[in-house]
């Protein structure tokens, strides 16, 4: 399955915590440390981005975020400095499955490319070690379709 970012943030509202700006070295250029890997580079600004990029500090609003996550329209979040972004960041590959609960929140998520659900909610495991994780389904369309049913019949939103 091809993954399609649906450009909700979720993936870059914690990398606050291990990406940290080490020194503005132009306006729109800046040396960062990816704590990870140890890593130091340069990253800029995409120019088409400058001006939203300005404009807003999401990190006022999701403390956690990387410093160069910003809102371009409501629900639509975007990397200001995509371009020139970590190559762990160009090799993230969000989730396949996105599992909402009856309020609206991520509940869950099948990391893109695996079958394995992430998820810190008790009945939730057990319900798809019980129902989902014994699924002999060859097609990724096919057990993605059955594991959409099982869920959303237990009252999970499935994005």
């Amino acid at each position: 399955m091809t993954f399609i970012c649906r450009q909700c943030g979720g993936c870059c509202s914690t990398m606050g915590e291990i990406i940290e700006i080490v020194e503005t070295e132009e306006p729109l250029a800046f040396r960062i440390h990816y704590i990870p890997t140890g890593e130091e580079r340069r990253v800029t600004i995409d120019p088409e981005k400058k001006d939203l990029f300005l404009a807003q500090d999401t990190v006022k609003s999701r403390q956690l975020a990387c410093p160069f996550l910003r809102e371009k329209s409501p629900g639509v979040v975007i990397c200001t400095a995509h371009n020139s972004r970590p190559e762990l960041c160009r090799q993230y590959a969000c989730f396949r499955i996105l599992l909402l609960d009856s309020t609206g929140d991520r509940i869950g998520k099948v990391q893109d490319g695996s079958r394995v659900l992430s998820t810190p909610d008790g009945y939730l495991r057990a319900l798809w070690n019980g129902e989902v994780a014994g699924l002999s389904i060859a097609d990724e369309t096919e057990w993605e379709r059955r594991v959409s049913e099982i869920l959303t019949r237990a009252g999970y939103t499935v994005v």
